[in-house]
């Protein structure tokens, strides 16, 4: 049976009954797993290292009524609008391929989504900021111990809270923006927050199913990264950056730092991919 936890919940700041609350969303968990290997867990990048993780980071940090409020402004709809599986449908992607870009690069383009069919702007926000927030509240861990990587929000804690409970907008020092995977197949992977930061600016960013959020903070925020703000209805595909992201993942997998599971999930994957379909 559960443990009950009585304490001060990080959102509303009141002390009630704490959920187990759990720093991603636990059903992202569920649609990462990859139910054809013989070990499904996820692959969750954690300090530079790459794990097949069943556990996940949490605590007793939520209570019930804030737990909701995270769940119906943000986390529901996101949850439903990503990738279910491998190389399945990603509706967001779809969607910003039928729009005409407001401006475009090499490699990119940014769209206005505001009432565009397909897109929730206030929800897509509210998670990309709960998520960064959440990271910078509470050492989440899991029950083996292994801490989520550190997150300073260098000040903007109780503003980024009073936005989440629907009591202030975000002040002109936090700069949120997202990217849509811009290839077919989605990347498979889990990046909890993790730090990029910019000469003078406090960058972080995290990556989960075909979204790409960053957060910039302060009073030296790039015009670059203002102009495409996700709050003013702005999201960008993204090349480049998703380049990165693949980047960064190969090197972990070529790292002397990979997880003890992962060679033996490649060779997994690599059987399952060889298989062709039985004949009609």
């Amino acid at each position: 049976m559960p443990r009950k936890v009585i304490g001060e919940c990080k959102l509303c700041n009141n002390v009630k009954l704490l959920c187990d609350s759990h720093y991603m969303p636990k059903r992202l968990y569920a649609l990462l797993r990859a139910w054809q290997l013989k070990n499904p867990n996820p692959v969750t990048g954690v300090g530079g290292e790459l794990k097949q993780m069943s556990d996940q980071y949490r605590g007793h940090v939520f209570c019930h009524d804030c737990e909701d409020l995270l769940n119906k402004n943000g986390e529901k709809w996101v949850l439903a609008n990503i990738p279910k599986d491998y190389g399945s449908e990603f509706p967001l992607h779809a969607a910003i391929n039928r729009l005409t870009p407001k401006a475009a690069g090499k490699n990119y383009v940014l769209c206005d989504v505001t009432g565009e069919q397909g897109f929730n702007v206030k929800q897509l926000v509210y998670f990309g900021i709960s998520v960064f927030w959440r990271g910078g509240v509470h050492v989440w861990k899991t029950s083996t111990g292994q801490r989520a990587p550190s997150v300073d929000l260098y000040g903007e804690e109780e503003s980024m809270r009073r936005f989440l409970l629907g009591d202030a907008s975000l002040p002109d020092t936090v700069v949120l923006t997202l990217d849509v995977w811009p290839y077919k197949k989605v990347l498979q992977m889990l990046y909890p927050v993790l730090p990029n930061h910019l000469g003078g600016c406090p960058r972080y960013w995290f990556y989960v199913l075909g979204l790409l959020y960053a957060l910039y903070l302060g009073n030296n925020i790039p015009t670059g990264a203002r102009s495409r703000s996700a709050k003013d209805g702005f999201v960008a595909v993204d090349q480049n950056a998703a380049d990165s992201v693949l980047e960064y993942t190969k090197h972990g997998l070529k790292s002397q730092r990979q997880g003890p599971k992962i060679t033996e999930m490649h060779e997994a994957i690599a059987k399952v991919r060889s298989m062709t379909p039985p004949k009609q």
